[in-house]
């Protein structure tokens, strides 16, 4: 009866990631179609963005592209993206601790393969800082950006009084997600988490954390606040080689 039993579960499941990745092929195929058909192209918001100034949030130029409307993929797939901070920066014994976090709702069928609650952390990048603007406000940005769908991207910078942390994270259809931090390249898969202690010397030290769940916007504060006291992360930010 149980040899029976994971036979139908293991069956279940090969049936289910079989049809998975047959829908994504027709919705890659369907994403290559439109991409350059003027009827499936949304001209409105590009004249929209196109007024938008400051667009300045990261190492990337935001480009203004014609982007196919979102139902022109998957008709009513596109629950939105989203992104989340702390911009004064968590307190560790005196010092700062920035982070931005970028997530995507969960779109039902179309991304439940991957977004198991109402949304899904792919990215968190925590930054120890010596320089806070809080009358300009320059001292870090993020942006994320949809129009990608079904994928998505986000970008942002973090600055120190004598350096500039840049970033970008993006998450595909696929769940093949990855990071790009000052030019280093992180696997997200292996850990969507990454602080960055900037050193005296003007280099950076990098750490890849691995949780075992997916974060949401509910649980990801709380996270942070914890992992920041544990006796590892706080010996990779606050040592006398860190700003």
């Amino acid at each position: 009866m149980k040899s029976y039993l994971a036979f139908t579960l293991i069956f279940i499941t090969s049936l289910s990631f079989a049809q998975s990745t047959e829908n994504i092929k027709n919705l890659r195929e369907k994403q290559l179609k439109v991409q350059n058909q003027k009827e499936d192209l949304d001209f409105k918001r590009m004249e929209e963005e196109l007024k938008v100034e400051g667009k300045d949030s990261g190492p990337f130029t935001y480009g203004v592209f014609p982007y196919p409307i979102y139902d022109s993929i998957q008709k009513g797939g596109f629950k939105g993206v989203g992104t989340l901070g702390n911009f004064f920066g968590l307190k560790l014994q005196g010092k700062r601790i920035v982070y931005t976090s970028f997530l995507e709702n969960n779109w039902g069928t179309l991304n439940s393969h991957k977004v198991k609650s109402k949304d899904r952390v792919f990215f968190t990048i925590l930054v120890l800082t010596d320089f806070i603007d809080d009358k300009e406000y320059t001292s870090s940005k993020m942006n994320i950006v949809s129009r990608n769908f079904p994928d998505v991207i986000g970008q942002g910078f973090v600055k120190t009084s004598n350096n500039r942390i840049d970033f970008s994270a993006f998450t595909t259809l696929e769940k093949e997600d990855f990071a790009i931090v000052n030019m280093k390249l992180y696997h997200l898969k292996y850990g969507n988490i990454i602080l960055i202690a900037p050193q005296k010397d003007g280099s950076l030290r990098s750490m890849q954390i691995n949780n075992t769940t997916d974060l949401t916007s509910e649980t990801l504060k709380s996270y942070l606040e914890q992992l920041i006291q544990k006796p590892e992360t706080t010996a990779f930010f606050i040592n006398e080689k860190t700003i």
